[in-house]
């Protein structure tokens, strides 16, 4: 906990040691969560980048390690938003009018299906599961609660968070996609 002081008090050793001890862990961290190794290191540098211009701001009585992964998983979510913006914009401009109806309908199931995976990867265990259960399995409220022995308002609580957190990545084709069955 005294690094985070350390940082706190604009300590540049503090700042390396705490970069040359967590850089690999974050690397891997979010290559799991991206499968980009480009990203993967685009991410890790921002999150340092953010931890050295916000250090005033850390929490002395939180480990750095926690503080450290709660930003590169929000950098992660930022940069995920600016890739799917430019993506969007790109598929625009090059598929143009020729582009026939059903390729663009399996490119953007096949996108809008990874992308779900992706975010899938960084909602808790549980809200995951509860996600997969409802809207993948097509299970009721109800059954989910009998099948994880939780409350059916608990069931409601972990969909309406994880809604919640994949719709602003989705707009209009989350609701298309939740009534689909994945394989």
């Amino acid at each position: 906990m005294h690094r985070v002081s350390e940082l706190r008090n604009n300590s540049e050793a503090a700042f390396e040691s705490i970069f040359v001890e967590y850089r690999y862990p974050l690397f891997n961290f979010l290559y799991r969560k991206i499968e980009s190794e480009y990203y993967a290191k685009e991410v890790v540098q921002l999150t340092f980048i953010k931890l050295w211009r916000f250090r005033h701001h850390l929490d002395p009585n939180v480990d750095i390690a926690i503080q450290l992964f709660r930003i590169a998983k929000t950098t992660l979510i930022d940069e995920l938003r600016k890739i799917q913006v430019r993506e969007k914009h790109y598929h625009a401009y090059t598929m143009g009018p020729a582009a026939s109806e059903e390729v663009m309908n399996q490119v953007t199931y096949n996108d809008t299906k990874a992308r779900l995976h992706k975010l899938l990867d960084l909602l808790p265990p549980k809200r995951r599961e509860v996600f997969e259960l409802s809207r993948i399995h097509s299970r009721s409220t109800s059954e989910i609660a009998e099948i994880l022995s939780i409350s059916p308002k608990t069931v409601e609580n972990h969909l309406t968070l994880a809604i919640r957190f994949i719709r602003p990545f989705f707009s209009f084709v989350l609701i298309i996609f939740a009534n689909l069955v994945m394989p």
